[in-house]
């Protein structure tokens, strides 16, 4: 089959698109054909060998690497402890190995969600890593009750995008969203948040004030970091959730925890491996994301779909945010 591997780490240029045999799945594993295949930020931090470093306490990545962590397609062989009703099925895939960029691709059963044949394969193959984190962050890192007000950092992004649409679904009162430019900050407002705030302004959270009433937002996702992760405190609400998924501009300063008491503010980390360990959830989130996608309230915004042969320059579009949304490899080029 043919797939994107890399064997060093490095830039879009250790990409190579190879020949390797076809994966075979273990007990309990579904052989996905792949139709399509979503690319994603921890791909590009692979790449670079950023799990690599022992501060990030991830564990690494084995080399030679096929990355890609989700993926539609059709289920073409079972393992001996695998469903076998899902053969011939087509899928949505949680890549929890990776691999998600060839042709064929192994995940265990309990990571794929069936979907009709009619569900289109490269909206899905957008959803699972940035649609669970986003409803991880609403469902499981705090319980957004209906009508609380939510603050999306980079609300343009693949995740912020996502978690504008779930949060409306899930009940949310005001919805306020950041994006660093005009036409960003437009389509966070088309996706259905209430106000778009341009966070490369130094006084933006008195407009996130100015729209809450002086209050502040009761639930803030943020993953920016840097100065940002510091300024979001001057619009959290008395008893406001933080919820942090990332840091695109570095971690920041360092935090002094007690200051959450004065106003009785809690905290929560989230990265999306650690809940591969809750598969129960992963597969309640992955159905969420299913049904609301075919229902139509819940929508990707796919950038671009590009040939697996062109994964390089995915990842430099992506890399150097020259994307509104998510990248899609067709992996029959």
């Amino acid at each position: 089959m043919k797939a994107i591997q890399f064997s060093r780490f490095g830039g879009p240029e250790v990409l190579e698109y190879v020949d390797v045999p076809n994966p075979v799945p273990a007990a309990d594993e579904a052989l996905v054909e792949v139709t399509a295949a979503g690319v994603n930020f921890p791909d590009i931090r692979e790449r670079m060998g950023v799990y690599n470093r022992a501060e990030t306490k991830v564990g690494g990545v084995v080399l030679p690497r096929i990355t890609g962590l989700q993926a539609t397609g059709f289920v073409r062989e079972t393992g001996p402890q695998c469903d076998r009703s899902l053969l011939g099925k087509k899928v949505l895939a949680l890549l929890t190995k990776g691999g998600g960029y060839a042709q064929m691709v192994t995940t265990p059963s309990g990571m794929v969600v069936p979907l009709p044949d009619t569900a289109d394969d490269v909206q899905m193959a957008a959803l699972p890593t940035q649609g669970l984190t986003a409803w991880l962050t609403l469902q499981a890192s705090t319980q957004l009750r209906p009508g609380e007000s939510v603050l999306v950092q980079g609300g343009a992004g693949g995740v912020g995008s996502l978690a504008i649409q779930i949060a409306k679904t899930l009940g949310a009162g005001l919805l306020i969203a950041t994006a660093g430019t005009e036409e960003k900050r437009a389509f966070t407002r088309s996706l259905g948040a209430d106000f778009a705030v341009d966070y490369e302004k130094p006084d933006w959270p008195k407009a996130v004030l100015e729209h809450t009433g002086g209050r502040g937002v009761d639930v803030i996702l943020e993953s920016i970091g840097g100065e940002v992760f510091e300024q979001n405190f001057e619009c959290l609400a008395p008893f406001g959730r933080y919820i942090i998924f990332g840091s695109t501009r570095g971690p920041g300063k360092p935090f002094e925890p007690r200051r959450l008491m004065s106003k009785s503010q809690s905290m929560t980390g989230l990265y999306l491996p650690v809940f591969f360990q809750k598969p129960e959830l992963i597969r309640q989130g992955l159905k969420f994301l299913v049904d609301h996608a075919l229902d139509g309230t819940l929508r990707a915004q796919v950038a671009q779909v590009l040939p697996l042969s062109q994964t390089a320059e995915a990842h430099r579009l992506l890399e150097e945010r020259k994307v509104t949304g998510i990248i899609v490899l067709d992996p029959r080029h």
